[in-house]
């Protein structure tokens, strides 16, 4: 399967699927409760996915978990507001696939009929598997050459001589070990798509206190300091240990 992300968008290119997670539909319902009043997101979200769609000819979505925000519970306006979004992409995608995340509970009862469920272990298509990245993957998934995962917005920071920091999306090809004791073959690297809702904001993948979520970021499986970090518009920063930066952040600060 060739792999291609889009320039300037936080969503890849799978043959003639788009590929982007980590929607967070209803993140607006609890900045509410926080006193932070802002209009949902989910039909700006459904309109930018159909036109990149059109631009780039796909018939299929793949969401690789995080569709909803809430948990445990659900609100009313979450609610229309998933139902809408899935209901508005039923006439550009002729298939639609969901892995589940860690907030999807309750989503499958809410969507369109055309909406399939993949387990929250992931699944393959041809030689690339797909999942979140909260829950260990299936043995079949991680035969794949490549994994292709959401789960922990992605960001590079930025830190000038002033302390000025800046935070942006970015893709993160994490490379593998080449053995752990839970499988016997690991694909070649991980990419980790960056949060398709800009309300998430993102994780500083470079900042020295960094957490990184999800099993599959343990130490004996993957090689985090060595994966390369790109920008959005494409351009290559380099290896994650050689830009390493102090943001003054505390480990608490790191929650999703």
């Amino acid at each position: 399967m060739e792999l291609e992300p889009i320039p300037d968008e936080p969503v890849l290119m799978a043959d003639g699927a788009l590929v982007a997670a980590d929607l967070h539909i209803g993140l607006e319902e609890e900045l509410d409760e926080k006193g932070v009043r802002l209009p949902s997101r989910a039909e700006a979200m459904g309109r930018k996915l159909i036109s990149i769609a059109e631009r780039r000819g796909a018939d299929r979505l793949i969401l690789l978990g995080d569709v909803k925000h809430l948990v445990p519970k659900m609100a009313s306006r979450e609610r229309r507001d998933v139902y809408v979004f899935f209901r508005d992409l039923a006439s550009t995608f002729r298939e639609i696939y969901i892995a589940q995340g860690n907030h999807d509970g309750m989503l499958r009862h809410i969507v369109p009929r055309n909406v399939r469920f993949k387990p929250a272990h992931g699944f393959r298509m041809d030689d690339t598997g797909f999942c979140h990245g909260h829950a260990w993957p299936f043995k079949k998934v991680m035969e794949a050459k490549v994994l292709v995962m959401g789960h922990n917005h992605p960001a590079a920071a930025f830190r000038d001589a002033m302390g000025n920091r800046q935070i942006v999306p970015c893709w993160m090809r994490v490379p593998f070990l080449r053995k752990h004791r839970r499988y016997p073959t690991l694909p070649k690297e991980a990419i980790v798509i960056p949060a398709f809702n800009e309300l998430c904001g993102g994780m500083p993948v470079n900042d020295i206190r960094a957490r990184f979520l999800g099993p599959l970021f343990d130490e004996d499986l993957v090689r985090v300091g060595e994966a390369s970090i790109h920008l959005l518009d494409g351009t290559n920063l380099g290896r994650l240990k050689d830009i390493r930066v102090d943001l003054g952040f505390r480990p608490e600060d790191y929650r999703q």
